[in-house]
This record gives C-alpha cells, structure tokens and sequence, in this order.
C-alpha cells in the first residue's frame, strides 16, 4: 500500500471515528433518534468508504502478483485470497445482493 493510500484510509477510519464519538455524544443526551440514525447512517457509510478503499489497495497488489507473478502457485494463492477479501466485504457490508443487482434485505 502506498503512502498516499494509507493516509486516505486513514482518514476515512478518523471521519467514521468522529462520526461515532458524535453519535455516542447524541444518545448521552438523549437527542431524537431520527437524529442519531442520521448521524449512524454517516459512520456507516465512512466505514464502508474506508473498507472499499482498503480492498482496492489491494486489488491491485493480487493484480501485479497475478499478472506478474513468477510462480503459478502464488498467483493461485492470490486468486483465493482476493476472492476470500471479496466475500468478506460483501459479508459486513449491506451490499449483500450486488452481484445480482438485487439488494439484501434482513
């Protein structure tokens, strides 16, 4: 991951952060809960920004090591893993039906 790369997710993950600290702060004083699912719809969407970004980082490390990679077993071995991050990010995102363009509902 490239410093740039790192510095954004990072700031992401301190948006989302801050995001949180302000809806703990909302529910302490007992504000509307409109208006704390407003404010946890933003760290929500902070902390999928962060995680979309993350995998992005490394789509395009397993594309160097699959395109370029020396050993057919390594490549074979990124292919698994980027498709293991893959299942993760679907799995704690609400982007559960995106393969088929349907939405997950719960």
């Amino acid at each position: 991951m490239q410093p740039e790369e790192q510095a954004e997710i990072v700031r992401r993950l301190r948006t989302a952060r801050g995001h949180l600290e302000a809806v703990t702060s909302m529910v302490e004083r007992g504000e509307s809960c409109e208006n704390v699912l407003h404010q946890l719809g933003a760290v929500q969407s902070a902390l999928r920004a962060a995680g979309t970004r993350l995998l992005l980082c490394q789509v395009k490390h397993s594309r160097d090591v699959i395109l370029n990679g020396a050993c057919p077993e390594d490549q074979a071995a990124e292919l698994t893993r980027i498709s293991n991050l893959y299942s993760l990010m679907i799995q704690y995102s609400d982007l559960g039906g995106i393969t088929t363009g349907e939405r997950k509902t719960e």
